[in-house]
């Protein structure tokens, strides 16, 4: 006698059913984590930035310039290096969905030779998913140009 090897249709359907179930059950989840990694993404970046530029200013003794693009700094941002650095311009662009504020309005931080900032520091940084207000980090930048990452007190 020959068996017929294989799922019946019934089996089938309550696989598909239970995978279903939980896939709506994890799928919220799943798109806070997206949320959250492309708010920590653009943090990160940013704040490798300014302190890639805080730490050229002081080794190349010169100004470093981490600019908003075009727009303002949910567009990007660039780090300019001057002629004679080793450095290479760069831009950034935030995740999508990100929007990225600046307090006391959207200008460029200089880096000065010293590592500070010109015009002073307690500059900050919120950046926040457009889906989820509640996803967002503040950064603080000091007078010493130094990232901090919580809010300015």
């Amino acid at each position: 006698m020959t068996r017929v090897k294989g799922f019946t249709l019934v089996e089938l359907m309550v696989t598909v059913s239970v995978a279903a179930i939980l896939m709506a059950i994890a799928l919220p989840s799943f798109q806070n984590s997206s949320r959250n990694n492309a708010v920590r993404a653009t943090t990160n970046d940013l704040i490798s930035t300014i302190n890639l530029a805080r730490q050229q200013s002081m080794s190349m003794r010169t100004e470093v310039e981490v600019a908003p693009e075009a727009g303002g700094w949910s567009n990007g941002w660039k780090i300019e290096f001057a002629g004679n650095s080793a450095g290479e311009d760069a831009t950034f662009t935030p995740s999508r969905n990100v929007t990225v504020t600046r307090s006391g309005g959207g200008g460029s931080l200089v880096f000065r030779s010293r590592g500070g900032l010109v015009g002073g520091g307690g500059i900050e940084f919120t950046i926040v998913h457009d889906d989820a207000p509640s996803t967002s980090r503040t950064i603080c930048i000091t007078f010493f140009g130094k990232v901090i990452n919580e809010a300015c007190s």
